[in-house]
């Protein structure tokens, strides 16, 4: 099993969201519905793992995700980078 997806030039529809089971959190770029290019890369979080585990970063390019985990060890930023 997967707890993170990183996937680049995703499906988009309509709406520009793309498809994913009830299973997982997508994050988009965080300029994701603003801009007008676009989005090429997402990630997405498992649901078992608790939102307050991670946070998704800013990032304002279509081109880049991230999200920092929280670990014990300290914060893990992870990005998606087209």
């Amino acid at each position: 099993d997967a707890d993170l997806i990183f996937i680049q030039e995703p499906y988009l529809d309509l709406n520009k969201l793309t498809r994913a089971t009830p299973y997982w959190h997508v994050i988009y770029p965080h300029s994701h519905h603003d801009n007008a290019e676009r989005t090429r890369s997402v990630i997405l979080v498992n649901k078992h793992i608790s939102t307050n585990a991670w946070t998704a970063i800013d990032i304002t390019s279509p081109d880049i995700t991230g999200l920092t985990m929280v670990t014990q060890q300290g914060n893990l930023h992870l990005f998606n980078v087209y």
